[in-house]
């Protein structure tokens, strides 16, 4: 791993844009939290992020929201089985032809682009596959004219689906090349599907932008940052467990994930990786897509944030509770409101941070929109 350039900025002043803008992208993107930390972190690490699900759940919208905020150039592509080379890195010089160089003009192409949105991703043809790998890997294209770095800050590749056992195997070299892997689910909560329906206007608005030297900055701070011997002895912990399980991560996925804990836990503004860090390499710590990635969660979960996973099982029975609650019905109102009172005082009990706190001003939120709807229904 090539080490981070220091870069001459006042400390503090990336951190407090990174924290601004992920603020800002929260309150915008509806239950989309995970995501753009995994985009943040991807760009802070200066690696690249897979997002699979359905269309239509803000996956490029974030990107573009990323590009106005960090400003560069991006190219977007919807990839088919008849994508061409060309449509990707640029097509051959004619001029160059003629005079026998066999060149590529890759103006507005991949090649030149700070940040890459490539949709469909496993539907590309061996030889765009194939020309991938070195651009998402090692930075470099080779036009004609000798291997060259390109610009590329962030890539974030999309699917609908995850890759068939079939096809598993011919893309496991691309599948590496993303250090972040995420199912994308549509919102699932009442409130959030409120917020969809009624709320006319979900562009994020961001109210700063950064340079290219913040972001480098933030790159260094990050991967400068140390690790508490709690987080050490945690990492190990997870990686013996999930041997357990039959995940067994390669030695580079190690190492990137080393990277990515630091880069998450800068992101949160924490001046040493913690234990609770680690729940980002859930993300990470895996290879198969079919049922690695729900192991993976569990055993981080269990061993390095056992209460972000009570926060998580709780916050699912408050969805139940929820979606079972006939508000027109006062008795079943008050039952439904009393099991959420329960739920907040649980959440009381836990060791106070962001995602507790979050969980039970939701909890609150909830509890008295039911007690106003019981009101009005009666």
């Amino acid at each position: 791993m090539v080490a981070p350039t220091k870069t001459a900025l006042p400390s503090g002043m990336a951190r407090t844009k990174f924290a601004t803008t992920r603020a800002e992208l929260a309150a915008a993107l509806i239950e989309r939290d995970d995501e753009i930390d995994l985009v943040l972190t991807a760009l802070i690490a200066k690696e690249h992020v897979l997002l699979v699900g359905p269309p239509g759940c803000a996956k490029s919208l974030l990107l573009d929201s990323i590009l106005k905020w960090a400003g560069g150039t991006k190219f977007a592509i919807l990839l088919t089985k008849y994508t061409v080379p060309e449509e990707v890195v640029g097509p051959i010089s004619l001029a160059g032809l003629k005079e026998d160089r066999y060149l590529r003009i890759t103006t507005g192409k991949l090649p030149e682009a700070d940040f890459a949105y490539l949709d469909e991703l496993f539907k590309a043809s061996s030889a765009i596959l194939n020309t991938l790998l070195r651009i998402l890997n090692e930075r470099t294209f080779d036009a004609g004219d000798g291997a060259k770095k390109v610009s590329l800050k962030l890539c974030v590749g999309a699917s609908n689906e995850w890759p068939s056992p079939e096809t598993g195997k011919e893309l496991g070299a691309l599948f590496d090349r993303f250090t972040f892997r995420k199912s994308v689910r549509p919102i699932v909560t009442q409130a959030g599907r409120k917020r969809l329906l009624w709320e006319r206007d979900h562009v994020p608005a961001l109210s700063t932008t950064i340079a290219p030297i913040e972001v480098e900055a933030a790159h260094f701070e990050a991967m400068s940052l140390p690790w508490s011997a709690a987080a050490t002895e945690a990492l190990e912990t997870v990686i013996r467990e999930l041997a357990k399980e039959g995940v067994q991560p390669g030695d580079r996925r190690q190492v990137k994930a080393v990277a990515a804990a630091r880069a998450f836990a800068w992101l949160h503004g924490a001046e040493q990786v913690e234990p609770e860090h680690l729940e980002v390499l859930a993300s990470v710590l895996w290879d198969d897509p079919l049922e690695q990635p729900g192991k993976c969660a569990q055993v981080i979960a269990k061993v390095a944030n056992p209460t972000g996973m009570r926060v998580n099982q709780l916050l699912l029975e408050v969805e139940q509770i929820l979606a079972s609650a006939d508000v027109r019905n006062l008795a079943e109102a008050a039952k439904a409101a009393a099991k959420l009172s329960e739920i907040d005082k649980q959440l009381g009990t836990l060791k106070g941070n962001g995602r507790v706190e979050k969980a039970r001003a939701y909890v609150k939120e909830q509890l008295k929109r039911l007690k106003l709807a019981s009101l009005e229904a009666f």
